[in-house]
């Protein structure tokens, strides 16, 4: 059997939508793809729920399906409604806070090695 050359994770928007659907004051997630290269999680937050300031070890892009969110990176604040796609760093800090109730994919890159220096 020969190797995947890919893999569909949604043929459409209403089925990323209706894959987690939001929870009254909840933030919800769970991973909908791991392979080679990257991870895509869903993401769904009711109005006025936050995710704390935070930081993954891999490089992040967070897309906005549906709503919006205020992001805090680097000390600005990015407002983003549906549409809205913003690249992250590794090891960045960042908070995310649902000003609607919002839909999120988040496409999670590779780790990037830590510098030597970095460890100590």
């Amino acid at each position: 059997m020969a190797d995947a050359t890919h893999t569909v994770i949604a043929t459409d928007l209403a089925a990323l939508l209706d894959a987690l659907p939001i929870e009254p004051g909840a933030v919800r997630s769970t991973r909908i793809h791991k392979g080679p290269g990257a991870s895509v999680v869903r993401l769904s937050m009711d109005a006025g729920t936050v995710m704390k300031e935070h930081l993954a070890q891999a490089p992040l892009l967070v897309s906005v399906l549906d709503g919006r969110v205020a992001l805090e990176v680097g000390g600005e604040r990015i407002d983003l409604r549906s549409g809205g796609v913003i690249h992250i760093g590794a090891r960045v800090p960042h908070a995310v806070e649902a000003i609607n109730p919002s839909h999120l994919l988040l496409t999670v890159g590779e780790r990037t090695p830590t510098a030597p220096d970095a460890a100590r």
